[in-house]
C-alpha cells in the first residue's frame, strides 16, 4: 500500500526497542562491534537544516525569503545502568574487542572518531560515524540505581533505513 490517504492500517512492521542495542566497532578490518552494557534508552541525532536569510529590502510582498543552508546532526544520547566493572563502561576496559583499551569513559577522554551503530531486535541497523562526545555517572541516591549517560557526536550525516 503506497498512498493510505482515506484508509486504516496496521502499524505491524513498527519497531521496538526491547532487546535493541548499542554497539562501538574496534576499527579492525573486517570490523568487529561489541555492544554496551546495561543500556535503558537511546534518542537518536536530530538532524536539522539551517535557515539561509536571502531577504532583502525588496523582497517580493514584504515578505522574508528563505533558502536551505548545511544540515547538522545533534548527538545521539543514551543512558543506562552504571556497573563499575563492566568493560564498556570502566576506564580499564578489557577483552580483546572495542573495549580492550578501555570502556566509553576511555573512549571519550581519546577523543577519537569509531564507527557506532543501534541494532534493533528486529535488525533495524542505524549507523552512526562519530566521537563519544560524553560520558557520566548519576547521583548516588538511598533506593535507586546509580545510572550513566553519554552521547555520540556524529562527524558525518547519519543515514537513516
Amino acid at each position: 500500500m503506497s498512498d493510505r490517504t482515506g484508509t486504516f492500517y496496521a502499524a505491524e512492521d513498527s519497531i521496538q526497542g526491547y532487546g535493541a542495542q548499542l554497539e562501538v566497532g574496534n576499527g579492525a578490518s573486517p570490523e568487529v562491534f561489541e555492544a554496551v552494557a546495561f543500556i535503558k534508552r537511546v534518542k537518536f541525532a536530530e538532524t536539522k537544516t539551517s535557515d539561509v536569510d536571502r531577504t532583502h529590502l525588496r523582497s517580493p510582498n514584504a515578505h522574508k525569503e528563505h533558502a536551505p543552508g548545511m544540515s547538522d546532526s545533534s548527538p545521539l544520547e543514551f543512558e543506562g545502568i552504571y556497573v563499575p566493572t563492566e568493560r564498556s563502561l570502566s576506564t580499564a576496559g578489557g577483552g580483546s574487542g572495542a573495549f580492550a583499551a578501555g570502556g566509553l569513559p576511555y573512549l571519550r577522554a581519546q577523543r577519537a572518531t569509531h564507527n557506532f551503530k543501534v541494532v534493533t531486535e528486529g535488525g533495524t541497523t542505524v549507523e552512526v560515524r562519530g566521537y563519544v562526545a560524553g560520558f557520566s555517572i548519576g547521583e548516588l541516591q538511598e533506593d535507586g540505581t546509580v545510572m550513566y549517560t553519554g552521547s555520540i557526536q556524529p562527524t558525518q550525516a547519519v543515514d537513516l533505513p
